[in-house]
């Protein structure tokens, strides 16, 4: 009897983990407090001096006016991107707005304290992986508004996650005589244009790094006035640098969001901000049967926000749903959950969705193999289910329609139209059991490819 009862709970097991929770975790990363601002007052000073060296000889050779032009007000776009080939939802999160108070307190633009004493820009950090976005070129640095290059410093180490050392650096002046301080850059990524050169908005300055005092990759925008004195580029009601904001389109103080949504094969780890404290272990292809993690990194996740989770299969069923509330005001945050793929699961493209501010999420895995691969041109066409039960999955990165047929081995067309570029599927249910042949047609170049499926019971 003993024997037989726990041969029954070993059969029992993979239905029960397949639907219980294994674990969960993660939490925010605390926003560390530097020794002092992202440059030392020394730094600071030798900055300054090289600016005004080289604003002389600007004015000088009549690239630059000796007096600028009062009238020139400058608006502010938003001056980083994601790299061309890159479309992760979202990929920054602000941390630091510039401290108003000028004693030893902390007031931000909004009279609260989301910033550190002496702090004087906007630092914007890549989020997440922040490491490896920089090691991709990820996050480029882009010109807010037009004008004129006044300093550079290249070649500086780029990975710190500590107050160390200077920093790489663009700075721009604008035809108000206002300058732009672009810092933290990754070394040898910034623009090959010289002092003197022109930039126009939106043009590439370099590529965001942690040069300088710096704990992680991020952007320190500093913005001086024609005096040299420190602007708050956000109008707000304890902001009295500037009578409006310097922003063509202002962002709001919180901009909850669920940046990405990812899976893993092992728990990811964020330790701390050095390289070797993100582990993402990030994986997207899984079997039945797998433990699988599932990931979401939140910027600015708020206290008793709601996001809501799903996990469904290639039919669109739900396997799994859950709701998260905000523990608190963080401004980067990341949580997972872990769940067994059932071992009969459904294989072909799954589904991990969230909604979160009223914006869903979606991040794709495969569960099973990848059971052809095909490239028209250079782009591939993927057979992601084989046998198939109910769908044939395909995967089609291409940006051009496809033709498909489906057809039994006598001939006879049993499902027929167009593959959209994505994710696709085509159905079989209710086929009999047994091959069949699937044809993709390149109406562009006339190629023709056909792969043989399984249909299973």
């Amino acid at each position: 009897m003993i024997r037989s009862a726990l041969s029954t709970l070993l059969l029992l097991l993979p239905f029960i983990s397949a639907f219980a929770q294994v674990s969960q975790g993660g939490g925010d990363i605390p926003i560390p407090v530097p020794e002092h601002p992202c440059l030392s007052p020394e730094a600071y000073a030798v900055i300054e001096q090289e600016i005004e060296e080289n604003r002389v000889l600007l004015i000088e050779q009549g690239i630059l006016p000796a007096t600028p032009d009062s009238r020139a007000a400058v608006q502010l776009e938003w001056p980083l991107k994601q790299a061309d080939g890159f479309d992760q939802p979202s990929y920054y999160t602000t941390v630091n707005f510039v401290d108003l108070d000028p004693g030893t307190g902390i007031q931000d633009f909004q009279c609260n304290s989301r910033s550190y004493n002496g702090h004087k820009g906007l630092d914007v950090s890549s989020w997440p992986f922040w490491w490896q976005m920089m090691e991709d070129d990820q996050v480029e640095i882009i010109a807010g508004a037009p004008g004129v290059i006044i300093n550079k410093s290249d070649n500086y180490f780029d990975q710190n996650c500590s107050c160390v050392g200077t920093w790489n650096a663009v700075y721009i002046q604008h035809m108000d005589g206002s300058v732009a301080w672009y810092g933290h850059m990754k070394k040898n990524t910034l623009t090959a244009k010289p002092v003197g050169a022109s930039v126009v908005t939106g043009e590439y300055l370099g590529i965001v790094g942690s040069s300088g005092c710096s704990t992680n990759p991020h952007l320190h925008l500093e913005i001086r006035d024609a005096s040299n004195k420190v602007i708050e580029t956000y109008e707000g009601p304890c902001n009295a640098t500037t009578p409006s904001s310097w922003w063509a389109d202002q962002k709001p103080y919180y901009e909850p969001s669920i940046n990405r949504l990812t899976t893993h094969g092992n728990q990811p780890e964020m330790n701390g901000f050095c390289p070797d404290d993100e582990i993402p272990n990030l994986q997207d292809q899984f079997d039945p049967g797998d433990l699988v993690y599932f990931t979401a990194w939140y910027r600015d996740q708020l206290l008793d926000s709601k996001a809501t989770f799903e996990i469904l299969d290639p039919t669109g069923t739900v396997f799994k749903s859950w709701e998260q509330g905000g523990p608190g005001n963080y401004a980067w945050a990341w949580w997972y959950w872990a769940y067994f793929i059932p071992v009969n699961a459904i294989e072909g493209i799954w589904t991990f969705e969230s909604t979160y501010g009223g914006t869903t999420r979606t991040h794709h895995f495969q569960v099973g193999e990848v059971s052809a691969v095909h490239t028209f041109g250079q782009d591939e066409i993927r057979v992601l289910s084989n046998p198939v039960k109910t769908d044939l999955t395909l995967q089609w990165n291409g940006k051009r329609d496809l033709q498909y047929q489906l057809t039994d081995l006598y001939g006879k067309r049993t499902n027929s139209g167009l593959l959209q570029p994505g994710i696709h599927q085509v159905t079989m249910t209710g086929l009999p059991s047994g091959p069949y042949v699937i044809q993709l047609i390149d109406p562009g170049s006339g190629e023709i490819w056909t792969n043989t499926v399984i249909k299973v019971d």
